[in-house]
């Protein structure tokens, strides 16, 4: 009979939590534990997923035993290879890898695999086959580790993280495919087969949830559990998407190209593999050249991949490394300002006072590009003009079909005193036809600075008008590059 597993606060606590000490110098320098981890073949993890505090639900009652697997013998310690020096993959915001590193991996090869992995100093690790490895093995120095103890089924798949750059928020455990028999020639539930997943949050308020999943193989005696368990890993991602992009790394034991790959259930949940992204696949192994692991990404529109790689490992399996970056700006750098017409004072002015002060903040040389229509209101009429006194580029583009009072007399006061640059102009028929395609907001701001850096992009829901102060209105802040970026694009359409 194999030993009771030890419990997830047993073995973190027994890690020592050191600063930063790169993994693979860790993995070079301290005394790793290779010993091997048992763990009984006992009761599973239910399969809902787990709720916001961090730890899986278990609720099923334990399974019949069923014959253990044979002993993996303990190989002697032996000496480490020279530290891996750390390579953070080209420009990439976010970097992933996905390993499966089998038990049968004698602890030199083991350890070689591990260096590799860590080579990358990613952010995040998917594991398949560590049901026996301790957590201070698979998630040395800086990192964390989460996957279910109960079991050697759930504690297969594994999902680390830098703690240095990610904290986690929740996790939990999912049942991918409940085949409970043994096939001929087996000795353990081959369909039996879960998902661990962490909801991890960075420093600057983003959040990513990570899958570790492992598709059981088609065998003989068995049925095809690939639809099954794609079915279920896409309730999962689609569980987990309103936290923010969800990753997926795993062996689907399925071939990328293969007609039992399911694209219709992974387009169904948005999992997106880096292979459709990246146009191109490699062989992920010695498997006569398939290509079964993988990384998915359901970006919501906020993480595309940018690079993927494998790399040879001592392993069946290559290593597979994605490289992820965010295609919007942290959420402190986005506010939002909402006003209440119905409320007399500071809330019904509250967007109008938040443009007067944008204006008024302005200095000699900066530049203010407007779009904007029907110019109406008089304090922000006053506003400009005292920019413009004050030397600030003003370039005002306006879709009225005739200009206001107000933007004719400020039209007026640019031609006599404005800087060098400064503008005021009506947006013609072309123009028009690039703002409707470049899907403008009604009213856009952009600042910049005397040497033409943005710093700053407001977008409102109204002109500048008495709509603002009649309805409510939103006004949105970016000072984040991907946001300022977009805002020159804008700017840039109206010539």
């Amino acid at each position: 009979m194999s030993s009771p597993l030890p419990s997830r606060a047993a073995l973190t606590s027994a890690r020592p939590r050191v600063r930063r000490l790169t993994a693979p110098a860790l993995l070079a320098a301290s005394a790793l534990s290779l010993s091997l981890l048992v763990v009984p073949a006992g009761a599973v993890a239910d399969e809902s997923v787990g709720g916001t505090p961090p730890a899986p639900l278990i609720t099923e009652p334990s399974d019949p035993e069923v014959p253990a697997d044979p002993e993996v013998p303990v190989e002697p310690e032996v000496p480490v290879e020279p530290e891996v020096p750390v390579v953070r993959p080209g420009t990439s915001d976010v970097t992933m890898v996905q390993a499966n590193v089998p038990m049968r991996l004698g602890p030199a090869d083991f350890a070689s695999d591990l260096r590799t992995v860590f080579a990358a100093d990613p952010d995040f690790i998917t594991y398949n086959e560590v049901e026996r490895r301790y957590d201070s093995v698979i998630a040395p120095g800086s990192y964390d580790v989460f996957r279910n103890p109960k079991n050697r089924y759930t504690a297969a798949t594994a999902v680390a993280w830098d703690t240095e750059r990610w904290t986690e928020v929740a996790s939990g455990t999912k049942r991918l495919s409940n085949y409970r028999k043994v096939p001929p020639g087996w000795n353990i539930r081959l369909g039996l087969r879960f998902a661990n997943w962490v909801t991890l949050e960075s420093p600057d308020g983003r959040r990513v949830s990570v899958v570790s999943a492992h598709l059981a193989p088609i065998t003989r005696g068995m049925p095809d559990l690939v639809r099954p368990s794609a079915t279920q890993l896409g309730g999962l991602v689609r569980t987990l998407a309103p936290q923010g992009p969800v990753l997926v790394g795993g062996d689907f034991n399925v071939h990328y190209t293969s007609s039992r790959y399911p694209r219709d259930l992974f387009d169904a949940a948005q999992m997106v593999p880096t292979y459709d992204t990246m146009g191109g696949y490699f062989s992920t192994g010695d498997h006569q050249g398939a290509t079964i692991d993988y990384l998915f990404n359901r970006g919501n529109g906020q993480l595309v991949a940018d690079r993927h790689s494998k790399k040879e490992l001592k392993s069946d399996h290559d290593a597979v490394f994605g490289g992820f970056s965010w295609l919007t700006d942290v959420p402190s750098q986005t506010t939002q300002v909402v006003s209440d017409p119905l409320v007399k004072g500071e809330p019904r002015r509250r967007a109008v006072l938040a443009l007067l002060r944008t204006v008024r903040d302005l200095g000699a040389g900066q530049q203010l590009d407007l779009v904007t229509s029907g110019l109406g209101l008089r304090g922000v009429y006053k506003e400009l003009r005292r920019a413009v006194t004050r030397g600030v580029v003003l370039r005002l583009t306006t879709r009225s079909k005739e200009m206001t009072a107000r933007e004719g007399r400020l039209a007026t006061a640019v031609g006599a005193r404005g800087a060098t640059g400064s503008e005021v102009r009506r947006c013609r028929e072309a123009c028009l036809k690039a703002v409707r395609k470049a899907g403008m907001p009604r009213t856009l701001v952009l600042v910049r600075s005397a040497g033409g850096t943005p710093l700053a992009r407001l977008d409102m829901n109204r002109n500048l008008n008495t709509a603002m102060l009649q309805r409510r209105t939103t006004v949105v802040t970016r000072t984040g590059q991907v946001g300022l970026a977009a805002g020159v694009q804008l700017v840039d359409t109206v010539g």
